[in-house]
């Protein structure tokens, strides 16, 4: 169990630090354009505002993909934890089968 515990934590670190490290790329390879247009001085303002979009949609689609790891992984330690419980339950104090479990 303590190994599957171990692949469980391993599978959320690398989508968390995943997303994270994507997030900060995606963000700051869309910021190389953004920056040309505000050159042209008409398009300044109207650029800031699509950045600004561009941003937030960036923020909650990666902030998402990250609230989903927490969920499951707080999912995955509920059921986990579960498991472990009825496994205690199904064995004597010996590692031996309980008498009250069926077959």
């Amino acid at each position: 169990m303590t190994r599957l515990r171990g692949l469980k934590d391993l599978v959320h670190d690398a989508v968390e630090q995943g997303a994270t490290a994507v997030e900060r790329i995606h963000r700051s390879t869309a910021a190389k354009p953004f920056e040309v247009l505000r050159l042209i001085p008409v398009l300044e303002a109207p650029v800031g505002t699509l950045q600004s979009l561009h941003d937030a949609a960036l923020a909650g689609t990666y902030g998402m993909v990250r609230w989903v790891n927490r969920a499951v992984d707080g999912t995955l330690d509920v059921a986990l934890d579960r498991f472990e419980q009825r496994q205690l339950l199904a064995t004597d104090s010996q590692g031996h089968p309980s008498s009250t479990t069926t077959s």
